[in-house]
């Protein structure tokens, strides 16, 4: 028998084992395809192997061998979703060689995405009662007495459907006090059915002379006792009796185990708000219904507000008491149709259907408000909790997609974060088409969207090609090209430029190892991966295991890294860290004045730069004021005193011939700059 690896000690401790012990039934989940992942201890009485050795064992190890095909056939249904559940009999064999009959009751388990995971359910041993039932036929008499001492409720018909017997167990799920009540009466004048008729079930049975099944409630007849959770059956006798026999099975303990299971897999342990998965239920449902009736709902994307903090000066337990403050603080806020889900760490997600995006500003500041009037102490130490929030809401005009609505709140509170924290930040505040040029790009980098193009960079001098630049276009679902000129700032403004940085470089990276760039190579960083020294680390890491080592320096020596100047409104220290292990392998800096600043003392002195890029713009004003010309002319000398480079930036040779002539007057070694971008040779 092939083993497979047991569950871990962490998913075991999560298991519902404080009444799960006692439950006659065996409560199972499987993991994957075939194996068993939890066995209850009713599984070691019923099989006689112990739960240790069974677990990681496939499913069909235990099976009667007769019974496997049916078992397998029933496994693909599961899997392939042609059902959702099963309630089903077969033969399990013990460790002693026999076998025993069981009736196994087992419901799916999906994940967020739709795919599965498992099942989870109960094993009931029937071996009595398969054998109470053969003999019912054959022996009616003999079998009254042992049926009363059954645990499944057992009612027998006579061909009028009039009740001749019925045991205590039954009496007792139907709330009679006294048998002889229901003796001689018709079945439906003693058991009523929640979701249907019991008289048509058994004229349905008797007809066609086979077993019928239902789950559902019953409950005595016109009173209006509790329901009681039973699966019932009813099983016709022969064609020449006409009678039958119907077992009602209390499910009661079973209902509540896979009601608390269900709860489980859909929220939060720590603040019983709803998890990820169950948010995200609730999202397709509602999403779904805007798109179907353009009924808008908003969202609301929540973040404790330092509480790394809290965990660190006040320890976990603070942490976790603070999370369930918070998260009642939330719920309180909320209205009876909205949901709440811990989405993540300290981040909460509120989905309020049927809301405008002025409504949910409204909630988020009043859920702002109830958080800080929170009262938190570590014994006489009041430890201070806010929250920051980002709003957004669909838009019947936009078509959102569910990713652009959660993007936009993300946005948002980002921008809340910035903005000093325990504030609401919302779409509008940032500009709808920030947002939407921000969310367009981020689904092109998913959707292998952007493009590579490259922008020759030639020799004054000779004419020569001596490097290019590597640059993204971002193509709109429609095949409509947009420049990075067009979508960079919205990144930026968002600081999600680094998403372009990561697709850039590795390719512009493995262009040059391939041999397909001539010269040198620019690569343009943003401020925003500067401001992330391990991204730029794990980036050059990544290449170096990838390359030749004897091929390292000779590669990385042609990589130019780019900054521009009004970029570098940052720490230069954190530029440094972030630059210093591409500057160690060789790599070169250029700086690009693109604004109207000179370079401090600080960029020349901190910064290794290597080149100097100087946009068109400045050259136009050089072309036409003296006095720019004679400063751009003075940076010029200057940057070559320092042994730099230097490049004519942004210039096209066709519609801005007259501006060469201002380069080379100014001494400008290279030119950048075409009638087209190209795309990778």
């Amino acid at each position: 028998m092939q083993a497979h690896a047991p569950e871990t000690s962490a998913e075991r401790d999560t298991e519902p084992a404080d009444f799960i012990g006692s439950l006659r039934d065996v409560v199972f989940r499987t993991r994957g395809k075939t194996f068993w992942s939890y066995l209850s201890p009713a599984w070691t009485t019923l099989t006689g192997f112990t739960v240790e050795e069974s677990l990681g064992r496939n499913i069909l190890d235990f099976v009667y061998p007769d019974d496997r095909p049916a078992n397998s056939l029933r496994k693909q249904q599961l899997e392939s979703g042609e059902i959702s559940a099963s309630r089903h009999t077969k033969r399990l064999l013990r460790r002693d060689g026999s076998f025993v009959w069981i009736e196994v009751d087992l419901r799916v388990l999906y994940d967020g995405d739709g795919a599965f995971l498992g099942s989870v359910g109960t094993i009931r041993n029937i071996s009595d009662r398969i054998a109470l039932e053969n003999a019912i036929r054959h022996e009616r008499e003999r079998a009254a007495v042992t049926l009363m001492a059954l645990s499944d409720g057992v009612l027998t018909l006579d061909p009028q459907r009039r009740i001749e017997f019925l045991n205590h167990a039954a009496a007792d799920l139907l709330g009679l006090k006294l048998i002889d009540y229901a003796l001689h009466r018709p079945i439906e004048t003693v058991l009523a059915l929640e979701s249907g008729d019991i008289r048509s079930v058994v004229d349905e049975a008797r007809a066609q002379q086979q077993m019928h099944t239902l789950d559902g409630r019953c409950r005595l007849h016109a009173t209006e006792a509790d329901w009681s959770d039973v699966d019932l059956t009813v099983i016709p006798l022969s064609e020449a009796d006409e009678g039958c026999i119907i077992v009602l099975r209390d499910v009661r303990e079973q209902r509540a185990l896979q009601a608390r299971l269900h709860h489980q897999a859909r929220h939060d342990a720590l603040t019983q708000a709803l998890n990820r998965v169950g948010m995200l239920d609730e999202l397709g449902r509602t999403h779904a219904g805007f798109l179907r009736t353009g009924a808008t709902f908003s969202n609301i994307l929540l973040d404790l507000d330092h509480f790394k903090r809290v965990n660190d000066q006040h320890g976990h337990a603070a942490g976790d008491e603070a999370l369930r403050l918070v998260a009642r603080a939330i719920q309180g806020a909320l209205r009876a149709d909205d949901h709440l889900a811990r989405w993540g760490g300290e981040e909460f997600l509120c989905l309020l259907p049927h809301t405008s995006l002025e409504q949910a500003i409204a909630i988020a500041e009043r859920i702002r408000a109830e958080v800080q009037a929170l009262e938190l102490k570590q014994g006489r130490q009041p430890i201070p909790l806010t929250i920051s929030a980002g709003v957004s809401a669909a838009s019947p005009d936009r078509g959102d997609t569910l990713e652009q609505m959660l993007q936009r709140a993300d946005f948002s509170l980002y921008e809340a974060k910035q903005a000093g924290r325990n504030c609401v930040w919302h779409e509008r505040m940032t500009g709808e088409g920030v947002l939407d040029l921000a969310s367009q790009a981020q689904e092109a980098l998913r959707a292998g969207r952007l493009d590579l193009m490259y922008q020759p960079i030639i020799s004054l001098t000779t004419g020569a090609q001596v490097g290019q630049e590597g640059f993204a276009r971002m193509r709109l679902p429609d095949g409509t090209p947009l420049k990075a000129a067009r979508f960079m700032p919205a990144l930026q403004q968002m600081h999600r430029a680094h998403w372009v940085d990561e697709k850039v470089i590795p390719l512009v990276l493995e262009d040059c190892l391939q041999g397909r760039l001539q010269g040198d190579c620019f690569i343009n960083l943003s401020a925003d991966l500067l401001r992330r020294p391990t991204l730029m680390h794990a980036l050059l890491d990544d290449f170096l295991q990838r390359t030749a080592h004897s091929r390292q320096d000779q590669l990385l020596g042609r990589i130019v890294l780019e900054l521009d100047f009004r970029a570098q409104q940052l720490d230069l220290g954190a530029a440094c860290t972030a630059l210093q292990p591409w500057m160690a392998a060789g790599a070169r800096l250029a700086l690009k004045q693109s604004g109207p600043d000179l370079p401090t003392l600080a960029h020349w002195t901190e910064l290794p730069i290597r080149f100097l890029k100087i946009h068109a713009a400045h050259l136009k004003r050089a072309a036409t004021a003296p006095k720019a010309h004679l400063i751009l002319s003075s940076i010029v000398r200057l940057a070559k005193q320092l042994g730099c480079l230097t490049v004519a930036d942004q210039v096209d040779q066709i519609d801005q011939p007259d501006l060469l002539d201002v380069a080379r007057e100014l001494g400008l070694d290279w030119l950048q700059g075409d009638h087209a971008d190209q795309p990778p040779p």
